[in-house]
């Protein structure tokens, strides 16, 4: 891996959701407070997620697919740590954190915009808020998949009011 990974929850599996895309911005919360606790991110608990990366080099302006693999533990009701490893390439392995805010309305700071649960059980959250992505200043849009076997992080940038958002990364993982 020759380029910088920027590496950041996003999570969601193409199609997941109607309306999910990356120059989709997320839905208002229509004046409704959207919560998560970690009860809803306790299935995601384990060691044995497979998966890939796929990110967008700015430097060829093409995309990158790589394999990938996770462990993920909650450390307390606020707080779950994650390890990505990368098979091959270990010296970019990482060990995050995904803090919730006290009165669950954020996620690494990030408001939660939206709240979608399917039928089959799968919860997907979107996440919004300024930040940097390419040393630039950035509205930064996180969406967030979980399932008892799925689980994918995916952000989207936009560096400017007027575009629409980019996906930069997306880590799909399965167990």
């Amino acid at each position: 891996m020759k380029h910088t990974i920027v590496i950041t929850l996003v999570c969601a599996v193409l199609g997941a959701c109607a309306g999910f895309g990356a120059d989709t911005p997320p839905s208002p919360d229509a004046g409704n407070t959207v919560k998560v606790t970690m009860d809803d991110l306790n299935r995601l608990q384990g060691d044995n997620w497979e998966g890939n990366l796929s990110y967008l080099n700015y430097g060829s302006d093409k995309r990158s697919t790589i394999p990938v693999k996770l462990a993920i533990k909650v450390l307390d009701k606020r707080t779950l740590q994650y390890a990505i490893q990368y098979p091959g390439e270990e010296q970019y392995n990482a060990k995050e954190r995904l803090k919730l805010s006290s009165d669950g309305t954020r996620i690494d700071g990030y408001r939660i915009t939206n709240r979608v649960e399917t039928a089959d059980g799968t919860l997907v959250l979107t996440t919004e808020g300024k930040g940097r992505d390419d040393n630039r200043p950035a509205q930064i849009q996180m969406t967030y998949l979980v399932a008892a076997d799925q689980f994918s992080i995916r952000k989207n940038v936009r560096f400017t009011i007027d575009e629409t958002y980019l996906n930069r990364n997306e880590y799909s993982f399965r167990r």
